[in-house]
C-alpha cells in the first residue's frame, strides 16, 4: 500500500499524499557526544520522545487523546511523526527524520510507540521477517541505530490489530521485538503470555472528559436511535447490523452508521437509515447525544487474503467513547473478555447473528427504562476504569518517565 492509498481511504488531514517514505539518518559522532552533554545538565532527569505514523490525526482516536494525555503528564515531551499531517495539537510535531538531530540536542532519554509494525520498524526488527513491510506506510523507519548510538529506551503498547497477529509466526516477531524493546506494555492476554516481561496494563484509552454523559436522548425513548461506527473490514460486523434493520419500522427505528460505508446506502431504505461517511470527534460526540443504543458485532477475523486474523479489544474504542457519552452497547465479545464490562449489568451481549440484534432492539423498544439503566450503569463503569489521562499516567509511571528522577547512560 502506498502513502496515497492511505489517505484517500481514511481521508487523512496529509500534507502531501504523495509524501515519499522518510529515511531516517544515522546520528553523526557531534550528535552522540552533545546528547551525553545535554543528559549531563539535565541532571539525569528523563525526556520522553512520542513517536508515531500519522500524527497528529485527530480521528484516529485513542492516539491523539493518549498523546494529549502525555503532553498534559510530561510537558517536556517532544513529538515526531512519519507522515506530516495538519490537524491541530498543543505542541509542535517535528518531522521523524529530525529525530537524530533533536533527540541529541535536546536530551531525549525515552521514546514511546503504538503498535508492533510501527515498533518493527523503529525498532530494526521488521526486516528480518517482512523484507516487502519495510516501507509500508504504517511501518516505523529504522531508528535502530539512533537509539542504540544515542542509548534511548525504547518503550511501546502491543494491542490488536496494527501488525500484531496470534500466530506461531506472529509471536516470533514479537519476541524478536521484545529484545529490542525497554518496555512492552499490553491488556491482551496473548501477548502477556508469550512476553514474560511484557506489563499489564488496563484498556484505558477513552478522553472521558470529551465524552461526557448527558441523558438528552432518554427524553424521547421512541423511535429507538442506533448508531454503528467502524471501519470496513467484515469483523467490525457491518453485514449484521444492515440485516438486523431491514424488518424494523422505520417510525419504531432509526440507524445512523458512519464510516467507509456510503457504498452500501442502497441496502436500507433512506426512512431508517442515514450514512455519515466519516466524521469527525466533535460531529461523533453530537450525534452520541441523540443515539440510544450503539451497536458492535464485532467477530473473530479468519486470515486470508487482505486480513491478517484480528480479534478486535473488547469493547472497541469507538464503543467505549459511546459508552463514555451514555450510549447503551450493544456487542458480540468474540474474546470473552469480561475484565471490566459484565453483560446484563454494563452492556447487552449477543452473537453476531442478525435474527438475535433485531429481538434485542424490539426489547429495548419495548423497555427503553431498562436500556437507560444498563446505559448509565456502562458509562460509571467506563469513567471509572478506561479514563486514559489515568491509564496514561500509568503507563508513563511503568516507562520510568513518571515517578522516577534518575536516567540510566
Amino acid at each position: 500500500m502506498r502513502f496515497a492509498e492511505l489517505v484517500d481511504t481514511y481521508a487523512l488531514p496529509a500534507r502531501d499524499r504523495e509524501q515519499a517514505y522518510p529515511i531516517v539518518p544515522e546520528p553523526s559522532p557531534a550528535e552522540v557526544l552533545s546528547v551525553r552533554v545535554v543528559r549531563m545538565a539535565r541532571r539525569g532527569r528523563r525526556r520522553l520522545a512520542y513517536l508515531d505514523n500519522t500524527f497528529p490525526w485527530a480521528r484516529s482516536g485513542f492516539r491523539y487523546h493518549e498523546a494529549q494525555a502525555i503532553l498534559e503528564l510530561a510537558p517536556d515531551t517532544m513529538f515526531f511523526s512519519s507522515w506530516e499531517m495538519t490537524d491541530a495539537f498543543g505542541a509542535p510535531v517535528y518531522p521523524i527524520t529530525a529525530f537524530p538531530r533533536l533527540a541529541a540536542r535536546h536530551g531525549i532519554t525515552d521514546a514511546y510507540g503504538v503498535f508492533q509494525l510501527f515498533l518493527e520498524g523503529v525498532a530494526g526488527t521488521l526486516a528480518r521477517f517482512a523484507p516487502g513491510d519495510l516501507t509500508h506506510p504504517f511501518a516505523g523507519p529504522d531508528l535502530s541505530q539512533s537509539l542504540r548510538r544515542l542509548r534511548i529506551r525504547l518503550h511501546g503498547s502491543i494491542y490488536p490489530g496494527g501488525g500484531f497477529v496470534p500466530t506461531p509466526e506472529g509471536y516470533r516477531r514479537l519476541r524478536a521485538l521484545s529484545t529490542e524493546m525497554t518496555t512492552i506494555l499490553s491488556y491482551v492476554p496473548e501477548v502477556l503470555e508469550h512476553v514474560p516481561d511484557a506489563v499489564a496494563v488496563d484498556q484505558a484509552f477513552t478522553e472521558v472528559d470529551f465524552y461526557a454523559p448527558s441523558a438528552e436522548r432518554w427524553r424521547t425513548p421512541e423511535p429507538i436511535v442506533c448508531l454503528f461506527a467502524a471501519d470496513a473490514p467484515p469483523r467490525k460486523g457491518i453485514d449484521v447490523v444492515l440485516a438486523a434493520f431491514r424488518d424494523l419500522d422505520p417510525d419504531r427505528f432509526q440507524l445512523h452508521v458512519v464510516g467507509p460505508h456510503t457504498d452500501r446506502q442502497n441496502e436500507l431504505p433512506a426512512a431508517i437509515a442515514t450514512f455519515h461517511g466519516w466524521l469527525s470527534a466533535e460531529e461523533l460526540r453530537a450525534l452520541h447525544r441523540t443515539v440510544h443504543a450503539f451497536l458492535s458485532p464485532v467477530r473473530v477475523e479468519t486470515a486470508g487474503p487482505g486480513y491478517q486474523g484480528v480479534t478486535d479489544g473488547f469493547p472497541t474504542q469507538t464503543a467505549a467513547d459511546a459508552m463514555s457519552s451514555g450510549c447503551l452497547l450493544l456487542s458480540c465479545n468474540p474474546a470473552a473478555d469480561r475484565r471490566v464490562l459484565d453483560p446484563g449489568v454494563h452492556y447487552l451481549e449477543l452473537p453476531p447473528a442478525p435474527e438475535r440484534w433485531r429481538k434485542e432492539l424490539e426489547q429495548l423498544a419495548a423497555d427503553p427504562g431498562r436500556a437507560h439503566r444498563i446505559a448509565d450503569a456502562g458509562s460509571a463503569r467506563v469513567r471509572e476504569r478506561m479514563d486514559i489521562r489515568a491509564g496514561t499516567a500509568r503507563k508513563l509511571t511503568a516507562i520510568g518517565v513518571l515517578g522516577h528522577d534518575s536516567a540510566r547512560g
